[in-house]
């Protein structure tokens, strides 16, 4: 299920054209369990988004967030 919500997201951010996409954040080195850790916190931030604030400022803000998160994930 919690894949299903990040894949949807994915989809409508990539619909909307939005240049704050985390698909291009490289995941291939980190931890699976840390990526999957720092997607739910991803989603969870962005669903807040709407209510605190402009939606590409969220979206810029959280995809920041994931950035960071993922290149703290331990190797492999």
């Amino acid at each position: 299920m919690k894949l299903f919500t990040l894949a949807a997201l994915l989809i409508s951010i990539s619909i909307t054209g939005c240049s704050y996409s985390i698909a291009e954040i490289d995941i291939s080195n980190a931890e699976p369990g840390c990526v999957r850790d720092c997607s739910k916190t991803y989603s969870q931030c962005v669903s807040q988004g709407n209510q605190i604030g402009s939606k590409m400022e969220t979206l810029r803000a959280c995809r920041e967030a994931y950035s960071i998160c993922v290149q703290t994930c331990p190797p492999k």
